[in-house]
């Protein structure tokens, strides 16, 4: 009885870990598929752009050094966002620390 149970929990465990597998699987496609998309519009952007500036005479090379400067450009300016972001929550704080102390002055007199 003990070796059909121990069978049963082996069996349970295998179709567990093929099934955590499976799903660890379809994650990682998943985010492929989705950076080869973002990849995409990056690449199509780019050719668009050329084709508008340069009509046909540019290469696949272009489309792609384009891309990467546009891929850059962006990340830039989300570096650069949030930079200002952060900015803005310490002057926040900062003035808010020195409300407090001028209405703190203001008690004292």
């Amino acid at each position: 009885m003990a070796n059909l149970l121990d069978t049963y929990n082996k069996m349970v465990e295998a179709s567990n870990a093929a099934a955590e597998q499976e799903a660890m699987e379809k994650e990682a496609a998943a985010q492929q598929e989705a950076r080869v998309e973002v990849l995409n519009k990056y690449a199509s952007a780019a050719d668009n752009l050329l084709a508008e500036e340069y009509g046909e005479d540019y290469t696949e090379d272009d489309v792609v050094e384009l891309a990467q400067r546009l891929i850059n450009n962006d990340i830039e300016q989300e570096e650069a966002q949030e930079k200002v972001a952060e900015y803005v929550e310490a002057g926040t704080v900062m003035a808010r620390a020195f409300m407090n102390e001028l209405s703190a002055q203001g008690e004292d007199e």
